[in-house]
């Protein structure tokens, strides 16, 4: 089609050849017809749009200009031109998945088992574990070098992250004290401070790690007392997940007064819904008080874990490990087999690498024939290869997963060995939604999505409405499967036909573009 300078052009030959007012006329007219199409970049068509606040899906065309969403026409629009035209007849049109809690490496790993599964923005620094080891490569460099060095490298997806609170141990050279001095405590707020003023969302939490796990309630609510005054998050891995104690781990966190939130909220060998009830009534009273107190999930009943969550307090680290072997075994055997029976016992843990991939804890002690926790330190060795731990209970995941404050997330990472890294969103999608007493679409598609971007503070993005950010998803319904199993955790899946990203398109009709139009976010 002619451009309306073409026309122009056009037009003056014609009168000049012609002589003739018919032709002005009939040439301005479609020169004015010209002039009043409008131009996108992207024209998603036909679909039926579920924009993330938790109302019922419609039929709509969305309309991108530049990285924004410009236009939502329902019904269809007319009159439109655009430089790529996707027909979404037929299929489900969401705002990009927010992946709330996600670990990796953006400078040295690709995010697009992320992007497969529809997820277009990341929160790293989860755990308590931030950008350390950057940090420590480069001397005298900050938080707002290392976003800078994102940038410049590229993301497939959004990037957004949290100050680790162990992180904030290690940089300071306070390690594994269980009291700091002054002089530490101000140290790490001065950390804290220059690193959510360089746009870190909030602050992490891993107290079953170390060196948080040294810490006590007075320190945490220093630190999380300070992202409360200027706005942020907390979020925490607690200091224990188990049945019978988590009630208290939720206490300790709630002391904080700041927005706070429980990752991967699971109750370790629990089958009491009760217990769960319990643990999102505490959240809740802690909203009616006027606190902000939110979670999230992800939709698998095993966890990604390690065997250091086996080891008494005495034997965490590698050093003290090998201490206790030579010196403590008796003790530290006794210790892991009640651990292990607390956590479902051997069958429970899976190996989902290394030469015993596929087999459970049970299974490699009968081949070694000798008793588990003996082969857990023989044959297995500190740590272990990845193991997924088969500790949630269906009832007890439903409590969780219904509540309206809590969002979905993965835990997941580039090449881990657990489905949750490349199927979470889309089992949500695929085995999680449908009729009553399953969520329904426009609720799954909120904890995804809109939900998630409220519990950030994503002010432009989450929806699919005017002005917001376009990071976009078509979706066939039809063909919809996670794939990804404990035995091969790395399948992706399909279903997820188009993926935006700042107005580009990176994923089309399922394959990746190799584009890299994810940003760094900033609090």
């Amino acid at each position: 089609m002619r451009g309306v300078a073409e026309l122009q052009s056009w037009l003056r030959k014609r009168v000049c050849a012609t002589g003739t007012v018919a032709a002005l006329i009939a040439v301005s007219c479609s020169v004015t017809a010209m002039a009043a199409t409008e131009d996108f970049d992207l024209w998603i068509r036909g679909g039926t749009v579920v924009d993330g606040s938790g109302r019922e899906g419609y039929r709509a065309d969305v309309l991108v200009r530049g990285d924004t969403i410009v236009r939502i026409d329902p019904g269809g629009s007319s009159a439109v031109e655009a430089k790529r035209v996707v027909d979404a007849t037929g299929k489900w049109v969401t705002p990009g998945f927010i992946d709330t809690h996600s670990h990796g490496d953006p400078l040295t790993q690709s995010f697009g088992n992320f992007l497969a599964q529809g997820i277009t923005t990341v929160v790293l620094g989860q755990d308590g574990f931030s950008a350390e080891a950057w940090l420590r490569a480069h001397p005298g460099s900050d938080l707002g070098d290392w976003m800078q060095a994102v940038e410049r490298h590229g993301s497939e997806v959004n990037i957004a992250t949290l100050t680790g609170h162990n992180s904030l141990r290690n940089l300071t050279q306070t390690g594994n004290v269980e009291v700091p001095t002054q002089a530490q405590l101000d140290a790490m707020l001065d950390l804290l401070d220059a690193e959510l003023a360089a746009g870190s969302f909030g602050l992490s939490f891993g107290l079953e790690y170390p060196p948080g796990w040294h810490s006590l309630p007075a320190e945490q609510k220093a630190l999380g007392d300070r992202v409360g005054q200027r706005g942020g998050i907390v979020m925490s891995h607690m200091r224990t997940e188990d049945a019978g104690s988590i009630l208290q781990a939720v206490d300790e966190l709630l002391q904080i007064d700041a927005h706070v939130h429980v990752s991967h909220l699971k109750i370790v060998a629990g089958k009491d819904p009760a217990e769960a009830q319990a643990v999102m009534d505490r959240l809740r009273a802690a909203r009616a008080a006027g606190r902000r107190a939110t979670g999230d999930v992800y939709p698998y009943l095993a966890s990604a874990s390690s065997l250091v969550f086996l080891y008494p307090d005495w034997a965490k680290t590698p050093e003290q490990y090998e201490q206790a072997v030579q010196h403590r075994r008796a003790e530290l055997e006794a210790h892991i087999r009640r651990r292990v029976e607390s956590r479902n016992g051997p069958s429970a843990i899976l190996f989902t690498s290394g030469p015993h991939a596929g087999k459970r804890l049970s299974e490699v002690a009968q081949a070694a024939d000798m008793p588990y926790e003996r082969a857990l330190i023989d044959v297995i060795g500190y740590r272990g290869p990845a193991q997924a731990h088969f500790l949630m209970d269906e009832a007890v995941f439903q409590v969780f997963l219904h509540d309206d404050h809590v969002n979905l997330g993965t835990d997941g990472a580039p090449g881990a060995s657990h489905p949750r890294s490349a199927g979470s969103f889309v089992k949500l999608l695929e085995a999680y939604t449908g009729a009553p007493p399953k969520l329904s679409l426009a609720q799954a598609v909120h904890k995804m999505s809109g939900l998630s971007a409220q519990t950030m503070g994503l002010s432009d993005r989450g929806l699919i409405t005017k002005g917001r950010k376009a990071d976009l998803l078509v979706i066939d319904p039809t063909r919809l499967d996670s794939r990804a199993t404990y035995a091969e955790p790395s399948l992706r899946p399909v279903g997820i036909d188009y993926a935006v990203v700042n107005g580009e398109v990176q994923l089309a009709e399922g394959a990746p573009t190799d584009r890299r139009a994810g940003r760094v976010l900033r609090k």
